[in-house]
């Protein structure tokens, strides 16, 4: 994927929230431009504060606009940004946005309750790094971009099929770093211009390269000598007495 088809914005690059898948095709939008006009598709995903739609038309970054989200009834008006356009293809674009109205939590919940997002337990991360993909028996590495991330696998974007059930290495771009992940593809699904691929990680160092990804601390980090040093002690004073009343017994 040419750095050059897709328009990149910083804050959403680096977005760190619960985001929520949308069931296919379920919850429409009505985009209202600033600078005039209408259109309408389909969101992809959401949070409290952004989301992911699918759009007749093109579009500029950084227009200004208000969306109207419904199914058979609205779930209420909000007005946002165009932070990231994706390839124009056969009439629509993708958009990735920021909100400036918080969609409220009584919104997201009777989306939940209604089965238009999933909000599972396994927090899953939204955001959009620059990534390959390879494998043993494919030459060269497959354009590829992270979507979203949790402690045991990812979404990519792939500009064309990967074969499924093979080991795949992703090469992530952080921000200038390079990291490294091993995994294997558990489902595709043909999109726009691509592949979404969900991938469940092999590699033991996983929990370690998604922490570093994430910018928090590792999961499972083992206690500090120390500390369990300092659970000892009272137990090895306490045998020392023992040992010492015992002697003093004996040769009394």
């Amino acid at each position: 994927m040419s750095k050059a088809t897709l328009i990149r914005d910083q804050s959403i690059c680096t977005r760190r929230e619960r985001r929520y898948k949308v069931s296919e095709s379920m919850l429409r939008c009505e985009v209202a431009l600033e600078e005039g006009g209408v259109r309408r598709g389909t969101v992809i995903d959401l949070s409290a504060t952004g989301l992911r739609m699918v759009c007749d038309g093109r579009f500029d970054p950084n227009a200004k606009f208000s969306v109207d989200l419904a199914t058979d009834r609205s779930f209420g008006i909000y007005r946002g940004t165009i932070r990231r356009v994706e390839p124009w293809v056969a009439g629509k674009s993708v958009l990735g946005c920021s909100l400036d109205d918080r969609i409220p939590e009584h919104v997201l919940q009777s989306l939940s309750s209604d089965s238009i997002i999933d909000r599972r337990s396994d927090d899953r991360v939204s955001m959009y790094l620059d990534a390959t993909v390879s494998w043993q028996l494919n030459q060269g590495c497959v354009d590829a971009e992270l979507r979203d991330l949790s402690s045991g696998g990812m979404r990519l974007f792939a500009i064309r099929e990967i074969p499924q059930d093979t080991r795949i290495r992703i090469q992530i771009d952080l921000y200038g770093e390079m990291l490294v992940l091993e995994g294997r593809p558990v489902w595709q699904k043909r999109v726009e211009a691509g592949y979404d691929v969900g991938v469940a990680f092999t590699n033991r160092n996983a929990p370690t390269m998604v922490s570093k990804i994430l910018g928090i601390p590792e999961v499972g980090v083992p206690e500090k000598p120390q500390a369990k040093d300092a659970l000892r002690r009272p137990f090895a004073y306490a045998a020392c007495g023992i040992i010492v009343g015992y002697w003093a017994f004996m040769v009394s």
